[in-house]
């Protein structure tokens, strides 16, 4: 009797090693998952050098407590850098869209680094977010964005950090200059703004809808060769979090205390309400200067003219 219970309990004791074995590969998969960002970006066939990553970028990713990953590039000058620069990418943009800017931000001396929050470009992705912009809390933004501010870029009196970005990430930038304050914060620009109201959701990206505006030639390039880069329809959620986003900078600041500079540019294209609003702004964001921009081509010279003051 015992040598015929023998091979079963054998077999048992195989099933159970199996069973260990499987849930230990599910376990360690679920913890990978979701929102590992892509950090393989191809460089469009045609375009023009000046688009290229700058030398010595590598990207990476950056996870803020429980959230997909942040996607990360960062590069440094050839002599010892006096600033460093952190740039938000819009998430109507893929963040290669800025690597024109990031090379001349290195020839002029500063450290540069790129980022692309959760949800968006090619950061990774939440739970069952789709083939969609999205993010559940705008917050996760200014989360991920002061993590890793505070990780790894660790900016000092000496070598402080200047914080940029444009759009819906120039919200993102005024958030933080709210919230980061001392002597390590040298300034934070933000170029055309989003000034609230209704977000058109859009729709998927298809390879004849080039975005409009000197961007967005850039991006539909890198979206074309790098399918992974091609959000581009944004959620409901997403556009409810954005709304909330401008509301929490527009509304009563958690502290008016002054802090870094504020550079608000607006386009010189802008129509008056545009104006109107982007002054209201400015006039409710402590240090806040508003300043004429001759558009996105221009915007790389403006920007380093502003560091340099």
């Amino acid at each position: 009797m015992r040598r015929a219970l023998a091979p079963l309990l054998l077999f048992a004791a195989v099933l159970s090693l199996m069973g260990l074995s499987l849930t230990a590969c599910s376990r360690a998969a679920r913890e990978r998952q979701p929102g590992q960002a892509f950090l393989d970006s191809r460089i469009p066939s045609g375009l023009a050098p000046q688009y290229y990553p700058p030398d010595g970028f590598v990207w990476s990713g950056y996870r803020a407590g429980g959230l997909p990953e942040a996607r990360y590039g960062v590069a440094s000058p050839p002599v010892n850098p006096h600033a460093q620069v952190l740039i938000i990418a819009d998430a109507g943009y893929p963040a290669e869209t800025w690597f024109e800017l990031a090379r001349g931000l290195l020839a002029a001396g500063y450290g540069v680094w790129l980022l692309e929050p959760p949800g968006q470009g090619g950061a990774g992705r939440y739970l069952l977010q789709g083939n969609v912009i999205h993010s559940p809390d705008y917050r996760d933004a200014d989360r991920a964005a002061a993590g890793l501010i505070r990780d790894l870029i660790h900016p000092t009196p000496q070598r402080p950090l200047y914080v940029v970005g444009s759009g819906y990430a120039a919200i993102t930038v005024l958030s933080l200059a709210a919230e980061l304050k001392g002597p390590a914060y040298a300034g934070f620009s933000a170029y055309d703004p989003y000034l609230g109201g209704a977000i058109a959701p859009g729709g998927l990206w298809r390879h004849e809808d080039v975005a409009p505006g000197y961007w967005g030639a850039i991006a539909q390039a890198w979206q074309m060769q790098n399918p992974d880069l091609r959000l581009r329809m944004k959620s409901e959620s997403w556009r409810k979090q954005a709304m909330k986003a401008f509301a929490a900078v527009a509304g009563p600041h958690p502290s008016l205390k002054s802090g870094a500079p504020v550079t608000l540019f607006e386009p010189d294209t802008a129509n008056a309400a545009q104006m109107k609003a982007a002054r209201a702004l400015c006039a409710h964001t402590p240090d806040c200067r508003l300043q004429s921009s001759r558009g996105q081509q221009a915007f790389g010279g403006e920007l380093l003219d502003a560091l340099r003051s």
